[in-house]
């Protein structure tokens, strides 16, 4: 079950992407693969796409669903692993259901960006509301956009 929700979660993170375009990966710059290769070194089916005016790398790290985003200089951006909630942190899951009462979580990810900074995203459902919520890893609601259907 971990399984299909995981592959579930893979195919949604990359139907999410938006202006997003696959490039092979003898397009993709030296420093940027350099970066990548070194922050992730057992990286398997490794994906370049471009994003906007960045590098982003979808991979699996062992059997968990990732990306990577990248300047072109080989920077590194963000990080987003696919969770599921019982991963979550508890002052996180604490404000979902102070927050969003009778609210569905999918669509979990953890978002690492420099600096330590440690994120979690997530859409919640409610009947026919949806939120794409972003949380503090001290639970704080830092923002939420309504999702049309």
């Amino acid at each position: 079950m971990k399984k299909i929700i995981l592959l579930l979660a893979v195919c949604l993170l990359f139907a999410f992407s938006g202006y997003t375009y696959t490039i092979p990966a003898e397009k993709v710059p030296a420093p940027v693969k350099e970066s990548f290769a070194k922050k992730f070194p057992s990286a398997t089916s490794v994906v370049y796409k471009m994003e906007k005016t960045d590098y982003k790398v979808t991979f699996n790290d062992k059997t968990v669903g990732m990306s990577a985003n990248f300047n072109s200089k080989g920077e590194w951006l963000e990080t987003q692993t696919i969770m599921i909630e019982s991963d979550l942190p508890k002052v996180v899951l604490t404000s979902v259901a102070t927050n969003f009462v009778g609210y569905v979580m999918t669509d979990i990810t953890k978002i690492d960006g420099p600096d330590n900074v440690l994120n979690y995203e997530m859409h919640l459902k409610k009947g026919t509301v949806a939120e794409k919520v972003k949380f503090s890893q001290k639970g704080e609601i830092l923002k939420k956009t309504h999702l049309k259907k």
